[in-house]
């Protein structure tokens, strides 16, 4: 005897034979249309945009994870990337193709869906980069200053449109002056057909009504694919209201010498959007026997390294993409030494080696270990308390100029004697030796003397704890000795 069929497989088995059962599995049916994208050739560097049209033919919501070219080449953009339709829904997808360079782009698009039959849709892909007459729009200049103009009177002043590419260059009717009211275009542009290698002067008219100042601006729309918009910028009687670039320096106001500094021009900006900004930095003002430099003028934020106590003045003047420039910004900077006793040398020629020496105690003891603090001697054992009393040579240029700095950051108390010896003559002649002392941060006073090769000079002597510095009034000398003892 057979087993009896269950309750359940004979109601599946009923509604299976009975045609109006509502059973039935709802899915999601993606339909992509037209099957295959046909870009052809598109010359380098424009680009070119098709529309793909996604359909939801089936009975659930259809969900697009992911659009995508196979080749992942940055040639091509994909908007929207994912997106979600319901039942007989339909979105169109843009497909943009910017070729590079002249090469055959050709891929497929993977469209990866929940569609149960069909997971991943390829549409094949036929794209070329090629070559072809391309415009190029230059404006010479971008920015036009008609200077003082007495109010009622009329002056001209003119820029220049060129071609520099190999296509025609169309100036389209939208091109304009956001200001007609006192600047009028003398011969317009709009409109008309630029031949490579032609050009357009573009004649403007200034009539003010005032002296207050008035700005305008006249923006070329053109068929040039990288730049389709350039402003140019009119400026009468110092601009009025214009809102020209601003220069921000952010830098330290104290620092200390012998270490490297950041100078940031990145809070700089333009009010009218002309960014971005380029920079120039200048320093105009350092102390004497400093021959550092800033690391590059035309950054945004340079460095410096600080090889000299003193003041330091930088400007900064920003120009935005019209050729507009900013007022200079201006900061000084103090570098004050954190040692307590401070010695800076410096000459006049290239091609010379001057020495600075610091004795203690005793004049006579010139090269001699360890009371000599010079080249050969440089960081000498001067007392007992640690590092903090001993001389160090933390500078020494031989290649002419300077500086050269012999530092003390807690000197014992005594007498310290302050010598410089013209070492080396490598076709630098007779130079300008000056030596400058800080104690405690603060410039006591600085000295000059005209020196030959092997002269010493006798600088000054330095008394501590009273703090003395006492320039010495002996004629330069020749020296007996020329390395440490």
């Amino acid at each position: 005897m057979l087993p009896r069929p269950s309750p359940l497989i004979l109601t599946l088995g009923l509604l299976a034979c009975n045609p109006d059962s509502n059973l039935n599995i709802l899915t999601p049916v993606l339909v992509a249309a037209p099957t295959s994208l046909e870009f052809g050739g598109v010359v380098v560097p424009y680009d070119a945009a098709l529309e793909l049209q996604l359909i939801n033919a089936g009975r659930a919501t259809l969900e697009v994870s992911a659009i995508e070219v196979a080749s992942r080449d940055a040639v091509y953009t994909i908007s929207p990337a994912v997106l979600e339709l319901a039942p007989d829904e339909s979105a169109a997808v843009l497909v943009t193709f910017e070729p590079a360079t002249y090469l055959d782009y050709g891929t497929e698009l993977l469209i990866q869906s929940n569609d149960p039959e069909a997971p991943v849709v390829r549409i094949p892909i036929v794209a070329e980069g090629i070559d072809g007459p391309v415009p190029e729009l230059d404006i010479d200049p971008v920015s036009v200053d008609f200077g003082t103009v007495v109010a009622g009177s009329t002056t001209q002043s003119l820029f220049t449109l060129r071609n520099t590419g190999t296509g025609p260059l169309e100036i389209l009717p939208e091109s304009g002056l956001s200001d007609a009211s006192v600047f009028r275009l003398i011969s317009d542009p709009a409109g008309r057909t630029i031949s490579p290698g032609g050009d357009f002067p573009v004649i403007v008219e200034y009539t003010p009504t005032t002296s207050l100042g008035d700005w305008s601006r006249y923006t070329v729309q053109s068929n040039d694919p990288l730049v389709p918009s350039a402003d140019v910028l009119l400026i009468g009687n110092g601009g009025g209201e214009y809102n020209y670039p601003v220069a921000v320096i952010d830098a330290e106001a104290i620092v200390a010498p012998l270490t490297t500094t950041t100078f940031d021009g990145t809070g700089s900006y333009d009010p009218e959007g002309y960014e971005p900004l380029n920079y120039a930095w200048t320093l105009i003002d350092q102390p004497t026997g400093s021959q550092t430099s800033l690391s590059d003028g035309s950054a945004s934020a340079p460095s410096m390294f600080i090889d000299a106590a003193g003041t330091y003045t930088l400007v900064l003047q920003v120009e935005n993409t019209i050729g507009v420039k900013s007022e200079p910004a201006t900061h000084i900077m103090l570098a004050q030494p954190e040692d307590e006793l401070y010695i800076l040398l410096s000459w006049n020629t290239g091609n010379s080696d001057l020495d600075l020496h610091l004795l203690r105690d005793d004049p006579a003891n010139w090269f001699v270990d360890p009371d000599d603090a010079c080249y050969c001697n440089p960081n000498p054992n001067w007392g007992e308390s640690g590092s903090a009393d001993d001389p160090v040579l933390a500078l020494d240029n031989r290649v002419g100029y300077g500086p050269e700095n012999i530092n003390i950051e807690s000197p014992a108390d005594g007498e310290y004697y302050i010598r410089v010896h013209y070492y080396q003559d490598l076709s630098g002649g007779t130079t300008e030796a000056t030596v400058s002392v800080f104690l405690s941060g603060e410039l006591v006073d600085s000295w000059s003397r005209v020196m030959s090769r092997n002269q010493i000079w006798d600088v000054a002597v330095v008394n501590l704890p009273e703090g003395l510095v006492t320039p010495e009034a002996t004629d330069n000398y020749s020296s007996t000795r020329w390395d440490c003892e």
